[in-house]
């Protein structure tokens, strides 16, 4: 009896094609590859093939440089029907893709410049990104803010406190903790003293024996010329002279530019001469009974 011819299942070595991709040895797949796909094979064995040939072609993939020629095979049988889509050459290929899309733009960018033509630039953007850690909470969340509504106030209450180092400064103080407001009631307009309810002053100067008030500071600029803040203005001046405490407004032209030193000459040349700080100095335990005349 002759011994029988190979059969189609004979002639599909499985293991050879997957040492050949271990090796790795693409060249000898593809000639092993070509023989078997002409091949009449049975319809099982034909999927096995190509489930074979998906893993060879994302295996080529992950090759630091892939042959081009060879890539140029597979993907003309991946194209062809002859090799498998699975989710690792789907991944593969995905970021060859990506890879290529990079490599072209680096290289339209790193071009030399022709005459009339637009140069690209690259920018680098780095990002930093900080976590709330213990009871600083509040900072991060923007709960807390500074005592100061703007540069300006921070560097005149600095002056401030250099030029009356024996007193008290305060920034945005409220009004009605200056002066009783049910006493100015009958004083005022009804709309004047219902702004008092809210009214807080930029700036004020308080003797630290008893804390009451020796002067009140507004700083003005250029957004005080609005009409709403011109009439809002108008009713702190009121407040204050029926309240009989002495009120400044000082105004800067560039406010973002007046130092700490400018402030210091203002307050010296326009100011200090008038402030009445000495009858202040007192203490209400030792005068009880004795009010500034």
């Amino acid at each position: 009896m002759s011994p029988p011819s190979d059969t189609p299942a004979q002639r599909l070595d499985v293991d050879l094609l997957a040492d050949l991709i271990r090796t790795p040895d693409f060249t000898g797949f593809r000639t092993h590859f070509e023989r078997l796909v002409d091949l009449g094979l049975e319809p099982s064995q034909r999927d096995m093939l190509r489930s074979v040939a998906g893993h060879a072609f994302a295996a080529l993939l992950d090759t630091a440089r892939p042959d081009p020629e060879l890539l140029l095979w597979f993907a003309s049988h991946y194209d062809a029907g002859h090799i498998e889509p699975n989710k690792e050459l789907a991944e593969r290929l995905a970021r060859l893709s990506r890879e290529t899309k990079k490599r072209r733009a680096y290289e339209v960018g790193a071009s030399p410049p022709q005459a009339g033509t637009v140069i690209q630039t690259r920018r680098v953007v780095q990002l930093s990104w900080f976590g709330v850690a213990g009871w600083q909470a509040s900072e991060a969340c923007r709960i807390k803010r500074s005592v100061f509504r703007s540069p300006q106030e921070r560097t005149f209450m600095s002056a401030l406190r250099l030029r009356f180092p024996h007193m008290d400064a305060f920034p945005n103080y409220p009004l009605d903790q200056l002066c009783e407001l049910d006493r100015l009631r009958p004083m005022v307009a009804g709309e004047i003293w219902r702004y008092a309810l809210h009214c807080r002053l930029d700036a004020v100067l308080v003797s630290p024996a008893d804390g009451e008030p020796v002067a009140v500071f507004e700083l003005d600029s250029g957004f005080h010329d609005d009409p709403d803040q011109k009439k809002r203005d108008g009713w702190r001046n009121q407040l204050l002279m029926a309240a009989s405490i002495p009120f400044y407004r000082l105004r800067s032209d560039d406010p973002s530019a007046t130092s700490v030193d400018d402030w210091y000459q203002l307050l010296t040349n326009e100011v200090a001469h008038s402030v009445n700080v000495g009858d202040r100095l007192r203490t209400r335990d030792v005068h009880s009974m004795l009010v500034p005349l």
